[in-house]
């Protein structure tokens, strides 16, 4: 009898443990992946091809390889961009893409390698009546600073998108700028709707990046645009997630993915249609100077 329940609590506490070490080999990390919920958005996860959104594209290629990861349980969030920030600094499980580095975001949040790379935002003007005042600009022909196209216009007005970051350098110029001479747009067709108003001459400058503004063969003849003096020649597109021990690990392979994906065709050619040929060249050499351990554009041969 002694026998028999010793045999009977040796097979019970083995069958136990066994099913303990299953049980947390199928236990996840979950992963709340948030998508601003904006109309560029909408089939963010279709984006299979390189030739479709630089950003979107490469955003879709690494969720897809998380969730190939036994780690973790990726899921999907569409959240507005105000949200973002709350729960960056609520949660320690939360990613987020396309995100520029600043101060104020590493305080409560960890990045990673460059996503993705766009041309810096231009100042854009439509149909204007007369020529900008000479004085706004340097010898290089770009406009000395944001301030002091306002100063000189002080009843025009700039529209620029709520709630996002332009990067540090022109974050500052915006915060010297009197909030009567700006008009943020939010919403989920921001980049559209800004586009639309500078047009329709709602607005009298427009503040983005050069992916933002399509507008058509008749709207291209009308349309000027001014580069912002010492403002970083590209903006850098980063995964951004919480500042917890989860977070790193999930940045930490991220890297890892991106490394293998830098050196792809598709990496190229996300960024290739964003770019003229020479436009590209000057961001390789870009990137050969800030980056020279990394090989981030290298066209397929």
């Amino acid at each position: 009898m002694a026998i028999f329940i010793s045999a009977f609590y040796s097979v019970f506490f083995s069958t136990t443990a066994q099913s303990e070490q299953i049980n947390k080999k199928v236990v996840k990390e979950r992963i709340l992946w948030l998508v601003e919920d904006k109309i560029e958005n909408i089939d963010l996860l279709a984006k299979t091809s390189a030739e479709t959104s630089t950003a979107s594209y490469i955003e879709n290629l690494i969720i897809q390889q998380l969730k190939q990861l036994p780690k973790y349980d990726v899921r999907i969030v569409r959240v507005t961009a105000p949200r973002i920030i709350k729960t960056l600094n609520i949660n320690d499980n939360v990613c987020v893409a396309n995100r520029a580095v600043t101060p104020e975001r590493k305080e409560y949040s960890l990045f990673s390698d460059p996503q993705s790379f766009y041309l810096t935002h231009k100042l854009y003007r439509f149909n204007a009546k007369s020529p900008l005042l000479r004085e706004l600009f340097n010898a290089e022909g770009e406009i000395k600073n944001l301030p002091s196209v306002f100063r000189a216009l002080p009843k025009q007005i700039m529209g620029i998108a709520q709630d996002v970051s332009f990067g540090n350098f022109l974050d500052q110029q915006i915060k010297q700028i009197n909030p009567a001479n700006i008009y943020y747009r939010g919403g989920s067709q921001r980049v559209r709707a800004l586009g639309a108003m500078l047009y329709k001459s709602r607005v009298d400058f427009v503040l983005a990046l050069p992916v933002d503004i399509t507008p058509d063969e008749v709207q291209k003849q009308l349309l000027e645009q001014y580069t912002i003096a010492d403002a970083p020649p590209y903006l850098i597109a980063h995964f951004n997630c919480s500042k917890s021990e989860l977070g790193q690990g999930v940045i930490n392979d991220i890297n890892k993915i991106l490394a293998k994906v830098y050196q792809t065709k598709d990496y190229y050619q996300a960024h290739k249609k964003w770019f003229s040929d020479k436009q590209l060249k000057g961001l390789q050499t870009f990137l050969a100077e800030n980056f020279s351990e990394k090989r981030y554009l290298e066209p397929t041969k």
